[in-house]
């Protein structure tokens, strides 16, 4: 079931939708042969109370599972909004220290949010990620020593307070949106759905096996639906594979007015 992991978006629906029709149709024709070997005609109260069941509750798992995979994105979604509002922040506090500590910081946060550009552009790549992690793990230590030592050099500096909560902050958020990132809708509820959808098929073959006109494509397109659901709540689980991913353009756009900000000074 690992296969949900890693398998394309674009096959999780057409397979689903192939298992469950063939789930349908094997329950209609097994339902079929107990007939005509045994002669009953008429369905017995249980199989519709089976099916009513079973459709209940896995509709109830498909709304909690879209609950669940629509407030992780929200999460994600926020953290980058929120990384980007403390990077601008940090460069603005790390304009008050004098030189050379001032040029040093802010030589060392471009290189972060270099670091930090990187992370969001390797998306699940796990070797890219890591490396990111790792250079911005060695920026966040320059930036550090830096900050550090400028608090020796001024402990009596009344900016000392606000510099180490804003840098604090920076750092806590890159780790938060790492986090963010890997928390996923547990595989055990992906695999409580697809196995209540195959038994809700599978009874819903049997009671189609009972009425005179089945309607097999409004049966097919219930079941078509439901693979549909069970691929877009994976595709909202996918932070940065999906066709729905966490937009960084509120991350980009801090960057883009950090480096301006930079080059004016620079020219100044």
């Amino acid at each position: 079931m690992g296969w949900f992991e890693w398998a394309p978006l674009w096959a999780i629906w057409p397979v689903l939708s192939a298992a469950f029709l063939m789930l349908i149709a094997l329950g209609y024709f097994a339902r079929r042969f107990v007939q005509r070997k045994e002669g009953q005609a008429e369905p017995s109260d249980g199989v519709g109370l089976l099916l009513s069941a079973a459709l209940a509750l896995l509709g109830l798992l498909i709304a909690f599972t879209f609950s669940m995979a629509s407030a992780r994105f929200d999460a994600r979604r926020q953290a980058v909004l929120q990384e980007a509002n403390a990077v601008g922040t940090t460069y603005l506090r790390f304009q008050l220290p004098d030189e050379p500590f001032r040029r040093l910081l802010s030589i060392d946060l471009l290189a972060y949010l270099d670091a930090r550009s990187a992370f969001f552009a390797a998306g699940e790549n796990p070797d890219a990620v890591d490396r990111a992690d790792a250079l911005t793990g060695q920026v966040e230590t320059r930036i550090w020593t830096t900050l550090t030592g400028w608090i020796r050099a001024r402990p009596g500096h009344t900016s000392n307070a606000s510099l180490l909560q804003a840098t604090n902050d920076m750092f806590d958020l890159a780790a938060s949106d790492r986090a963010a990132r890997e928390a996923r809708v547990p595989l055990t509820i992906i695999r409580a759905i697809v196995i209540y959808s195959a038994i809700a098929a599978f009874l819903l073959g049997q009671s189609l096996a009972f009425v005179k006109k089945p309607h097999p494509f409004a049966s097919a397109t219930v079941f078509i639906l439901v693979a549909l659901s069970i691929a877009l709540i994976l595709d909202l689980d996918r932070a940065a594979s999906g066709t729905i991913t966490v937009s960084k353009v509120p991350f980009d756009r801090a960057v883009v007015a950090i480096r301006a900000m930079e080059a004016a000074r620079s020219v100044d």
